[in-house]
């Protein structure tokens, strides 16, 4: 058997590459989008100019000297004489400098402690303007006025008791007089009869003694009771007149009382309602129709004539505050506008600034301490208002006078204490050694080492130079 050689495979057609669609071009008026390489060239081109702008802006107004040698760019100022004026910052709130309290009226009347139901009737909106003596809130209490019905009632029925007291005690007084008036009567007859014992036999006439000085103790002893009985009816009428009075008085709290609940402005100036815990068991605003306890403060009468920065500052920084220091006032409400002010009142006390002891643990604030004053505003204005939070710049009364530098022109060296300068002289700068005096946030006070008008260093010494 002859092997049979297979038949060769038919190879795969070869197929020619599509060529690729060539595309369109942009139709005109659509522009093309730029490359990637493109827009990073621009934004680093606009990123130089930034920073070139920048550069400009901060060396705008500076005086550029070259020392010797040297091609950069220096910061230069010149020492001038005047006044060191010191500010101190504080922040607080707005307060007025003269205000009243309102409270719930408490009742003074016997037996009363225990009653709480005042409803305000009527109450004066908050915001408003009112005079001294308007009424600014009613309270009704229709249990008292009755209350006071009744025991005028009971006034009257005790001041008639009384009358008939008085009326009975005189009867009496009367009855008891004239029984004394009797005594003494039989008394002197007795008398006149014992006068005729030498014509009488001796047993008529020791009758006659005897009923004699029976009158006359008979007498004797009304006097004495007369006495005594007086002081019995004036203690009496006393005692009524007593009961009366009590019944009086008590009238007159009551009354006194009901006019307690007209509260009436005790000074003129702005309502503002204040925030107390109702019945509820919520803070809110006192509204008519509300229950409130006597005693909580619902209102307070602020005279806006006058108001004040109260604020706290270190008690550190407060050596350089003195009472009179002038001051400018901003308000976080109105940006840009700046007022008066002056300083009035200065704590005696420091007091902690989170309120912790110290023996707290991890609260440093507990070991700051401040001190309390106050900032009259000087300029009065309407839109003013208590509640508003407020800064003051205070500027100390004491300006010592001297030669004033910036402060960022003092230099020190590495451990020393001693303070100098880079003086500009010829081209050339020179360190020169200087006692300061004072110094404020920007400026420094130079007592010696420096004189008006000489230019001083600010920036640090130019690349190739070097100060001697």
């Amino acid at each position: 058997m002859s092997a049979i050689n297979p038949a060769p495979l038919p190879q795969a057609p070869e197929i020619e590459p599509r060529p690729q669609p060539v595309p369109p071009p942009g139709t005109p008026g659509q522009p093309r989008k730029p490359s990637a390489g493109l827009v990073a060239g621009l934004c680093l081109v606009a990123s130089l100019a930034t920073a070139l702008a920048m550069w400009a802006l901060a060396n705008r107004g500076v005086d550029t000297s070259v020392g010797s040698g040297a091609a950069s760019q220096v910061r230069l100022a010149t020492a001038s004489g005047g006044e060191l004026l010191k500010s101190l910052r504080v922040g607080g709130t707005i307060e007025t400098l003269n205000y009243a309290a309102i409270r719930v009226p408490r009742l003074r009347g016997p037996r009363d402690s225990g009653r709480a139901d005042l409803t305000i009737m009527s109450l004066a909106p908050g915001g408003s303007i009112v005079r001294a003596g308007a009424v600014v809130a009613e309270f009704e209490l229709k249990w008292l006025v009755d209350h006071i019905e009744d025991r005028e009632s009971i006034v009257n029925r005790a001041q008639s008791n009384l009358k008939k007291r008085i009326a009975d005690v005189q009867i009496l007084k009367e009855t008891e007089r004239q029984a004394r008036v009797t005594a003494r009567a039989e008394y002197e007859k007795a008398l006149l009869d014992l006068r005729t014992a030498e014509v009488r036999s001796k047993i008529e006439a020791e009758v006659l003694k005897n009923v004699s000085e029976e009158a006359h103790a008979t007498w004797g002893q009304l006097e004495e009771e007369g006495r005594i009985k007086e002081a019995v009816h004036a203690a009496d009428i006393r005692g009524e007149e007593l009961i009366v009075r009590e019944e009086v008085l008590h009238v007159d709290r009551h009354v006194r009382d009901l006019g307690r609940l007209q509260v009436r402005a005790p000074i003129p100036g702005m309502i503002v309602h204040e925030t107390l815990f109702n019945k509820s068991g919520q803070f809110s605003q006192a509204n008519e129709g509300d229950q409130i306890y006597p005693g909580a403060l619902f209102m307070r009468i602020v005279d806006v004539s006058q108001m004040v920065v109260s604020a706290s500052v270190n008690q550190v920084d407060a050596q350089s505050i003195r009472i009179g220091d002038e001051a400018v006032v901003e308000l976080d409400a109105y940006p840009g506008e700046q007022f008066r002010g002056r300083v009035v009142n200065i704590g005696a006390m420091a007091s902690s600034g989170s309120g912790g002891s110290k023996f707290s643990r991890g609260r440093p604030g507990a070991f700051i301490k401040h001190i309390p004053m106050r900032i009259l505003i000087e300029d009065p204005d309407e839109r003013i208002l208590p509640d508003l939070s407020a800064s003051a710049d205070v500027q100390a009364s004491n300006r010592p006078k001297g030669v004033l530098v910036p402060r960022e022109a003092l230099r020190s060296a590495d451990g020393e204490a001693a303070s100098f300068v880079y003086v500009h002289s010829d081209g050339q700068f020179r360190q020169r050694e200087v006692r300061v005096q004072d110094v404020s946030d920007t400026e420094a006070l130079i007592e010696t080492g420096l004189q008006a008008g000489e230019e001083i260093l600010l920036s640090s010494l130019p690349v190739g130079t070097e100060g001697y």
